[in-house]
């Protein structure tokens, strides 16, 4: 089978690499095209990884208008390819993949973990057209539900998942100078197009919590945002690549980043998340109500946000204590890059086994014990 995965930021890369080294391994062939993002090519390329970037030059405006515009010259570079290449399938969660399989009657897997209500214009440009709509089960499509796969997991499981991701302890100690306790800040820069309008942490905001930790070890700022001189010691800068390896030993996260925030989470890791989408997003919310593994405030709501950081502070071994609540998480959740790659081989039968049997994807499901690292 002839397959195209459109890979929009570094993230994704990590969240496909497993699934499509397993279909080219079992046979498959597998074209990859980008989008020019952060460090995604840089990272590809490291890893001698052949892709096609349809947009290697970013738009310039975060506005209605340019999102659309940008939008029409994906969809032309696709569908471009498909006429070229005549791929059995597309796979991501690009929009342009949806628009063009609708098109040319080729059936679509969009990857999404994001609940309709809240990115309700991609919802809208993207879920009518697409074939399937690949989600775990805590999201919610609302209208679009008809055609969600649903699956017991997390994207990021198909990176952050034991089977795949192993903390390196030395790698933390060489770079921290073997520093016992430290938190991560994660400042974003709120830049997509659905994060418009939407507030974190403001400068005094980020004093405040900065002031509450330094007492109980060290504090590791890492911010997409220009911060004053003042903050300037607290800045921290490491490889991205290794930058989830610092959050498994880091004994707290703040941040006003949703995705972080689900990475800390499948770590064992607390996190505190400030932001205007806190009580919103269905993977989060299982996150916190169902496995008390994170914590979200919205930015009206800084004197709870306190209350919950100092109550964490407290807690004896709190590491200890949240990868026994990982080990609960992991339990009930599968191995998510060997459903989707399953999923993606076996198709259309897959759909059809899935719709018949719901459970079947409990093959993938594996128990842990003692993963405490």
């Amino acid at each position: 089978m002839k397959i195209l995965f459109h890979i929009a930021h570094p993230a994704q890369y990590h969240m496909y690499k497993h699934t499509i080294s397993n279909l080219k391994r079992i046979g498959h062939d597998v074209t990859i095209t980008i989008n020019t993002k952060d460090i995604l090519e840089d990272l590809m390329k490291a890893d001698g990884i052949s892709f096609t970037n349809i947009l290697p030059n970013r738009r310039k405006r975060n506005t209605k208008l340019a999102a659309l515009w940008t939008l029409v010259k994906k969809d032309f570079k696709i569908l471009q390819l498909q006429l070229k290449n005549n791929f059995d399938m597309l796979v991501g969660t690009e929009t342009a993949l949806s628009h063009v399989g609708w098109l040319l009657r080729k059936p679509v897997f969009i990857m999404d973990e994001d609940d309709a209500n809240v990115v309700p214009e991609a919802a809208l440009l993207s879920f009518p057209f697409a074939k399937h709509i690949v989600s775990p089960v805590s999201c919610n499509l609302g209208k679009y539900s008809r055609k969600k796969v649903s699956y017991k997991g997390y994207q990021k499981l198909c990176y952050l998942h034991p089977n795949y991701f192993k903390a390196d302890e030395a790698l933390v100690n060489n770079e921290l100078e073997n520093i016992e306790r430290y938190f991560l800040i994660r400042v974003s820069g709120l830049s997509a197009y659905h994060d418009s309008g939407k507030n974190g942490f403001t400068i005094d905001i980020l004093r405040k919590i900065i002031q509450e930790l330094v007492p109980f070890g060290r504090v590791l700022l890492s911010t997409e945002k220009e911060l004053p001189k003042d903050l300037a010691p607290f800045i921290f800068k490491t490889d991205i690549r290794n930058i989830h390896h610092f959050l498994f030993f880091a004994d707290m996260l703040i941040a006003d980043s949703q995705s972080m925030c689900v990475e800390a989470a499948i770590l064992g890791t607390p996190s505190i998340r400030y932001s205007d989408f806190a009580g919103r997003i269905g993977v989060l919310e299982e996150l916190e109500h169902e496995y008390d593994l994170t914590y979200g405030y919205p930015v009206k709501d800084i004197d709870n946000l306190m209350i919950k950081l100092r109550q964490l502070l407290q807690i004896p071994d709190i590491r200890v204590v949240w990868q026994k609540k990982r080990e609960k998480m992991l339990s009930d959740k599968i191995d998510v890059t060997a459903f989707w790659t399953w999923l993606i081989d076996s198709y259309p039968n897959s759909i059809d086994i899935l719709k018949k049997d719901p459970d079947f994807q409990d093959k993938y499901q594996n128990k842990f014990s003692s993963i405490c690292g």
